[in-house]
């Protein structure tokens, strides 16, 4: 191979018939791939008309003057997403014989991630399909800038009618809507974060598990003990469910009117229970009721409109998940590395055709605009 670029660089001539391209000796290089390391004496030759010298071996392998081969460099950025850099440092030594620091791997996992990143915002990547809802949420862990301080991570998704989930967007700090901000959204599922709750869309919806969860902590906070607690969650959860499995249960026989007498019921039995709560000393938690009431029938109301909209926000907790073992679980701290970490992460889990592409194009030497 290298006799043949030798030879091609060797044909083209300058103005003046000189061969542009000349010898300029050797170099004793070697480079760390995955199966160890290699040794090599790639020719250079010199550009007379660029005065640069270089080896085109090296060019043609996009090595340069690099010392890990791209493969190595990926599988090392990998096996950090899956466990730790220090941990993927000492099963590169096990393997290879050659430490590799930590410190190095995170400079490979850098420069993918940004590849990865780029290739998710690429025009050729197919956009999500018109009726996806968007999933937001948010989590927080150790930052490494300022000691005993949390980074918010804000993680937006997108969940076709398959029900295949997509990485729409993924920021570390910031407000919580700024993952969804430059985004189409129409259907948006969320918790009851303020700033989610007020994002502008056509419809929102409160997960429903979540909002249990907040009526609980606030009647908690109210003073009701356990035992009474649970006697108002455990029907607010039947109400709940039965309003989904009955809407579940007419849609696929288009009873309309059916799910319309369903979602009204549910109103007026949520507006008996804050009754009941206000007779009871609970006034937050029925202003909270009342104030939310709507919020949580909105996948109800749209199934006639054709919209098919969960009534919970598990698709995202399920990637927030992946975040919890890696960052959480693991107690690790990063700072501005943490965003390109999660890149790499998330899309591999949930958008594994872009991740491809990004990662042929980056051992193929080729870059996104």
């Amino acid at each position: 191979m290298e006799a043949f670029l030798l030879e091609e660089l060797h044909r083209i001539v300058l103005p003046d018939g000189r061969p542009r391209f000349v010898g300029h000796g050797s170099r004793p290089r070697r480079f760390i791939t995955r199966l160890g390391p290699v040794d090599l004496r790639p020719r250079r030759v010199r550009d007379r008309l660029g005065r640069r010298t270089f080896s085109p071996l090296l060019t043609a392998l996009g090595l340069g003057k690099r010392r890990y081969t791209p493969e190595l460099r990926l599988a090392a950025a990998e096996m950090a997403t899956r466990t730790s850099f220090g941990d993927a440092s000492e099963a590169l030594e096990r393997t290879l014989g050659l430490r590799v620091p930590r410190r190095t791997i995170w400079d490979f996992l850098q420069e993918i991630a940004v590849e990865v990143r780029r290739a998710l915002r690429a025009p050729s990547t197919p956009p999500p399909v018109e009726r996806s809802v968007h999933e937001a949420d948010s989590t927080f862990v150790k930052s490494q800038r300022r000691r005993g301080a949390q980074d918010p991570v804000h993680v937006a998704i997108t969940v076709d009618p398959e029900h295949h989930v997509h990485l729409a967007e993924v920021n570390v700090g910031g407000p919580p809507a700024s993952v969804l901000e430059g985004q189409a959204v129409h259907q948006l599922v969320t918790d009851d974060d303020f700033g989610l709750m007020a994002y502008p869309t056509e419809f929102h919806q409160l997960c429903h598990v979540h909002f249990v969860r907040l009526l609980g902590g606030l009647l908690q906070e109210e003073g009701v003990g356990l035992l009474d607690r649970e006697a108002i969650l455990a029907p607010m959860r039947g109400l709940l469910a039965h309003l989904r499995n009955s809407v579940e249960h007419h849609r696929l026989r288009s009873e309309w009117w059916a799910i319309t007498d369903r979602v009204r019921s549910t109103l007026i039995e949520l507006e008996a229970l804050a009754q009941r709560l206000d007779r009871g000393a609970c006034p937050r938690s029925a202003r909270t009721i009342r104030r939310e009431a709507k919020a949580l029938v909105v996948f109800a109301e749209v199934v006639a409109q054709g919209i098919s909209m969960p009534a919970t926000s598990n698709g995202v907790e399920r990637v927030m998940g992946m975040i919890a073992d890696r960052c959480k679980r693991k107690w690790a701290r990063w700072g501005g590395g943490l965003l390109n970490q999660l890149v790499m992460l998330l899309s591999r889990k949930t958008r594994r055709a872009t991740y491809e592409i990004a990662v042929h194009r980056y051992l193929s030497g080729r870059t996104y605009p």
